[in-house]
């Protein structure tokens, strides 16, 4: 495996820990050797890609990361926005894009209805794969090999309306891989409904954009809801 590839296994495997990691936990989540992932790491921190955390050991990732996260934060939102704004007012309720964050899914742009929801959602606000719309229209784009690595039991359950079962789960994906259309009904949040779509983003990441509004709202909204987003895909 080339160096670049070598790097990218230590950079997801930071990337995805829920703290910081050691050499030996880098090795044993990358499967590399433990003297390679100290050379890659050693070069990864003179470029301030990874860095050391301060009175423990393990690494984080560094700052000189920003510069390539921000310049394609910026061309996400800008090739995104104007479909966005338009959606939002076409059913005068809050659209939302996300991506992928590790093992959740992240939003990172919205557009506000004249109606719009506070405290639900906002940008940085980061949801569980399985139990969030956005998340199984992301989920559905990928093979089930990812997936079983992405869903590991037990899955949090956030509301009684929240599907835990992995069976049922990926029965849903395949539900969704025909229809393009994921459904959220208070699986999340009582009292918040959504409908997503996914798609591949100009950048080649993969994305969702959701129509997000309260329940009681969602009976009459949904259809239209749909529609807007299958038109914003081609579907």
């Amino acid at each position: 495996m080339a160096d670049l590839g070598r790097s990218t296994l230590v950079l997801d495997a930071i990337a995805e820990g829920r703290g910081p990691l050691t050499l030996t936990e880098l090795a044993a989540r990358t499967g590399l050797p433990r003297s390679t992932v100290h050379r890659i790491v050693q070069s990864l921190e003179r470029e301030l890609y990874v860095v050391r955390v301060p009175d423990r050991p393990g690494y984080t990732l560094g700052p000189g990361l920003l510069k390539f996260g921000m310049n394609a934060h910026l061309r996400l939102l800008s090739s995104n926005r104007p479909q966005l704004a338009a959606l939002a007012r076409e059913i005068n309720e809050n659209v939302e894009l996300a991506i992928f964050s590790g093992r959740e899914v992240v939003i990172v742009d919205q557009l506000a209805s004249p109606e719009r929801l506070r405290g639900v959602t906002k940008v940085g606000k980061s949801f569980s794969l399985h139990a969030s719309c956005v998340g199984m229209a992301l989920l559905a784009q990928l093979p089930d090999a990812q997936i079983d690595e992405l869903l590991t039991p037990p899955l949090t359950r956030f509301t009684e309306h929240t599907i835990t079962d992995l069976d049922a789960i990926k029965d849903r994906l395949e539900e969704i891989r025909r229809t393009r259309i994921a459904v959220d009904v208070e699986e999340h949040d009582i009292g918040i409904c959504a409908v997503a779509v996914g798609m591949t983003g100009p950048t080649g990441a993969l994305q969702a954009i959701a129509v997000v509004m309260p329940t009681a709202r969602f009976a009459d909204k949904k259809a239209a809801a749909v529609g807007g987003l299958r038109r914003l895909v081609g579907a």
